[in-house]
């Protein structure tokens, strides 16, 4: 269970607005990144699976997560690019003396690891009647929800995010040659 875009514009964070109603709709880059904070705290909780189309047309199932709200502490977001000069890394680092806030959080998840507490848990809650309405699934989709989690130790490979507010406090970023990534 968990939580859950390539290139220089996606790790400068490619968000969409989503509650403030900019379609969240969007081919992907088909270039996962990574993302991990030592804490993340949440209200509403939605996840399903569904799958990603990029450029080129091709699928690959995700774990489409929203969160309504989050805070996050000591985040790092890092992707590798190959470039002419061999691979490039981008990377993002915030939220070390107070936490990164997060509305309307849609995360399409490919992997997550950490250690989860949930709060309100349901499982088998139809996906449409969702506690995140920007992250609302098609009815009779399966999925899981609650009212609040927290996550220690959040590490996730990801395909794409959206949000429709990201304040990112103490934010530094870095572009350097070579595989620099999160973990």
């Amino acid at each position: 269970m968990a939580i859950g875009v390539s290139g220089a514009v996606s790790l400068a964070w490619a968000w969409a607005g989503a509650a403030a109603g900019v379609p969240v709709s969007f081919a992907v880059s088909g270039t996962a990144f990574k993302v991990s904070a030592s804490r993340l705290e949440g209200d509403g909780f939605v996840q399903y699976a569904s799958f990603d189309t990029d450029q080129a047309g091709k699928s690959r199932p995700v774990a489409v997560t929203g969160i309504r709200s989050a805070a996050l502490r000591d985040v790092c977001q890092s992707v590798v690019t190959p470039t002419p000069l061999g691979p490039v890394t981008l990377r993002v680092a915030a939220g070390e003396e107070s936490p990164v806030r997060i509305d309307d959080l849609v995360i399409d998840l490919e992997r997550m690891r950490g250690e989860i507490t949930f709060r309100d848990l349901e499982l088998g809650r139809d996906a449409a009647d969702s506690r995140v309405r920007s992250a609302a699934g098609p009815p009779g989709v399966y999925s899981q929800q609650a009212s609040h989690l927290v996550i220690l130790g959040l590490k996730q490979q990801t395909s794409s995010m959206t949000a429709g507010m990201f304040q990112l406090t103490g934010m530094r970023l870095s572009v350097s040659l070579g595989r620099h990534e999160c973990f």
